[in-house]
């Protein structure tokens, strides 16, 4: 299956890719050449930036992915730049997100009292003031 990771060279990104070619999948990530990574040989890279996606369209449609994962959207702006840039392209959009750990983490070292049941909001301090989520 041909996969585009759109982020994949920080946190879970690498052993993500490298577990996708293991499964004998093609993958490309897309990314910003700012990380340095050493990702297996047989994975193309595809420089750009993810605030102008739309902008790559015609570039994805080329490499024509079944599947996209995005592990960096953050916001409903990300998710509806994702879905339109990707729509009638891929089959599939994933989108890894990581907010519910950062809950938790902060009910470990007492920011928060209490983990609160989903659905999550952005209704916090921690997490808010550094940009990393905003949706309702």
């Amino acid at each position: 299956m041909k996969i585009l990771i759109i982020g994949g060279t920080n946190f879970i990104g690498p052993p993500v890719v490298c577990q996708l070619i293991a499964m004998g999948h093609q993958v490309s990530v897309f990314h910003r050449g700012k990380t340095t990574i050493n990702l297996p040989l047989d994975v193309h890279e595809i420089l750009g930036d993810c605030f102008h996606l739309f902008e790559m369209k015609s570039k994805f449609k080329q490499l024509s992915p079944q599947v996209v994962v995005d592990m960096i959207a953050y916001n409903e702006q990300d998710a509806l730049t994702l879905t339109n840039t990707f729509e009638g392209i891929a089959q599939r959009v994933v989108v890894i997100s990581s907010m519910d750990v950062y809950r938790a983490y902060d009910v470990l070292w007492r920011k928060e009292s209490d983990v609160v049941p989903v659905p999550l909001t952005s209704k916090r301090s921690s997490l808010q003031h550094r940009g990393c989520w905003t949706m309702q």
